[in-house]
């Protein structure tokens, strides 16, 4: 089994660092698999990454909390040759169509083939009809859509798309302090981890261990009062991620505070609670 992985924010950035946020993001999904005793290979190229797994179900779980990740699909693999790969979809799309339904093929491509994604999505979608009687294509609003990604001498096929958290990959972006002593504290450390800032968390354990589910290595501070946290973060010169800046009062030594919830409204921090939650 393969698992296409996709990213979006990464690739805007300059050749270097985008090298450095594919790197960091490799290094997160192969230390979120060994936090949680998957077995897993990790390859990468140019826009993608490839994760080689045998218990689909708990790869999916596991890259759905990967910060970097915009989407993923689980995917069958084979030769990119016309042919073959012609063979292979009609078979693969036995398993989803029936008589009566409808269907359509979007293909992608990347690198020098002797057909045009045209050609494909023409030939594919004659292979399936074919192969399937009753079946027509819809492209508007398909009852299935087949995916085909070539890649150099690869193909790639998937009909599911599952969203990942998105944003940068954790560790990215410099470590903050944060308090999560209730669940909109827990909302706000999240959204900053989201942002590739690897937190120092000090708060009621049932939230933190929801935190620790998307970073397996989250460093944890005993609890503290939020002064005690302001000061800490004066003395060692770091951000500091509260719920609001209600009530907050500062000497003239003042940390840099974010507040990321300012402008959220409650049903987007209910939501994104249930999300943390379930993972």
């Amino acid at each position: 089994m393969v698992l296409l992985v996709r990213y979006g924010e990464l690739s805007l950035k300059s050749p270097y660092v985008r090298r450095q946020l594919e790197d960091r993001l490799v290094t997160n999904i192969q230390e979120m698999f060994a936090a949680n005793r998957v077995e897993c290979v990790v390859k990468r190229e140019r826009g993608r990454v490839f994760v080689h797994a045998e218990d689909e179900g708990a790869a999916v779980r596991l890259l759905r909390r990967v910060f970097g990740i915009v989407s993923l699909s689980p995917a069958k693999e084979t030769a990119s040759d016309l042919e073959r790969l012609t063979e292979f979809v009609a078979d693969y799309a036995h398993s989803l169509l029936a008589g009566g339904m409808t269907f359509a093929i979007r293909p992608r491509r990347s690198g020098e083939h002797p057909y045009t994604s045209q050609d494909l999505a023409r030939v594919l979608g004659q292979a399936v009809r074919d192969a399937i009687p009753g079946v027509s294509v819809d492209l508007e609003a398909p009852d299935r859509t087949i995916h085909v990604e070539v890649r150099g001498p690869r193909a790639y096929m998937f009909h599911e798309i599952a969203d990942g958290p998105g944003g940068l990959p954790i560790g990215s972006q410099g470590e903050v302090l944060a308090a999560a002593e209730d669940e909109t504290g827990m909302v706000a450390t999240w959204l900053v981890m989201r942002r590739g800032c690897r937190p120092r968390v000090a708060g009621r354990e049932p939230l933190v261990a929801a935190l620790r589910a998307w970073d397996p290595g989250l460093q944890v501070l005993e609890r503290t009062s939020g002064a005690q946290l302001l000061r800490l973060a004066v003395e060692k010169g770091m951000p500091v991620v509260l719920p609001s800046r209600e009530g907050l009062t500062v000497g003239a030594k003042a940390p840099f505070v974010m507040t990321p919830l300012d402008g959220l409204s409650e049903d987007e921090v209910v939501a994104l609670t249930r999300r943390i939650r379930d993972g």
